[in-house]
């Protein structure tokens, strides 16, 4: 879109260049399921993850979408596979997880980001939305974390449990009331894993992103008005670039991030602590 010279309108977050370089062979090795890996965030993971030597599953409801990704990771390791999984059914997470035993000798990372997001508030949230958003962003992600930590518990190497919460996770959100308890209700399942798993060296950590523009709101986010308007309530002006927030997920599924259980790493450029976001 022109503004009124002519010139392209570039909103902060596109004008923002993100100094971010992967670590190589930090992940040398490590097998990595990512859910929700076709798109978006968990594809910035999965990307990432291939970047520092892990060989990836990109799993998702998409297939086609999850297996273009995955030939797009071969290039950079050639170690990388496509999983088609609906995280609310036990069976194909449990497939899953088989997949990664069967193709890659193990697993040592799990990335819960499968999600999905229906605007509404508390009074105004219909029983249908409510249950799709807690089986999707709640159950799916015990589905996932049961299944995966009991293979890990047996495999008896340690490993990474990280759960892609969202700013939901810790702040009420308006017109977001189905999202935020769900979000919330991860943020306990993944304090409870880190206490019950600690003794066999397995992680368990929440990331809370504010947000960033990925293929469900690009479309959205393209109208000028509603980008300055949404990023002059950002206390740092822009939203998150993906592979910021990979960089994060990477970080903590290293072993330079061991001691670090239990916790929550919001990536919200200060919007937590701001009154910005009320105004």
């Amino acid at each position: 879109m022109l503004t009124n010279n002519s010139s392209p309108y570039m909103s902060n977050t596109d004008k923002f260049q993100s100094r971010i370089t992967p670590v190589p062979n930090r992940l040398a090795d490590k097998v990595a399921v990512v859910t929700g890996g076709a798109r978006g965030i968990g594809k910035a993971i999965a990307v990432r993850f291939a970047q520092e030597g892990a060989h990836v599953i990109v799993a998702d409801k998409d297939f086609s979408a999850a297996r273009e990704t995955a030939l797009e990771l071969r290039v950079l390791n050639n170690c990388a596979t496509a999983v088609q999984v609906d995280v609310t059914d036990r069976a194909a997470v449990e497939e899953m997880v088989d997949t990664a035993f069967r193709d890659f000798k193990g697993l040592d990372i799990l990335v819960n980001n499968a999600g999905v997001v229906v605007f509404g508030s508390l009074l105004d949230c219909t029983i249908e939305d409510w249950d799709h958003i807690l089986a999707v962003d709640l159950t799916g992600a015990l589905h996932c974390t049961q299944v995966a930590a009991r293979r890990l518990v047996e495999q008896g190497r340690g490993g990474r449990l990280i759960h892609i919460g969202s700013t939901a996770s810790i702040l009420p959100t308006p017109q977001q009331a189905a999202y935020s308890i769900a979000k919330a209700g991860l943020l306990m399942m993944s304090r409870l894993a880190a206490m019950e798993l600690v003794q066999h060296n397995i992680t368990s950590n929440l990331v809370c992103p504010e947000g960033a523009i990925t293929e469900i709101n690009r479309h959205l986010l393209s109208d000028p008005a509603i980008m300055a308007a949404l990023e002059s309530h950002l206390p740092a002006g822009r939203l998150a670039k993906v592979e910021e927030i990979a960089a994060l997920i990477a970080f903590l599924a290293s072993d330079e991030a061991a001691y670090i259980t239990g916790t929550e790493m919001v990536h919200d450029g200060g919007v937590g602590i701001s009154a910005l976001w009320w105004r």
